[in-house]
């Protein structure tokens, strides 16, 4: 049974980090985007793109990568 919940929960982990994954480029994008607005509308967007890129990247795909590692491995013979 706990075998389940440790599936359960990296298969939960690896959706997060995969959802992250392919939402990153996408902030990319518009961060590229934002170049070709008028100045003081232009450095508040790109301000505010890095501020979600950090902030996806450091509270949602580290945790997802490390919470999906933790929970796949703990059953492999070494």
């Amino acid at each position: 049974m706990a075998y389940l919940w440790f599936k359960s929960f990296h298969i939960l982990g690896f959706v997060a980090w995969f959802a992250g994954l392919f939402y990153l480029p996408r902030l990319f994008i518009y961060h590229i985007e934002a170049e070709e607005r008028q100045e003081p509308v232009k450095t508040a967007l790109q301000e505010e793109y890095s501020r979600i890129e950090k902030l996806l990247y450091k509270l949602i795909m580290m945790p997802a990568m490390i919470f999906t590692i933790d929970h796949g491995d703990w059953d492999c013979d070494y």
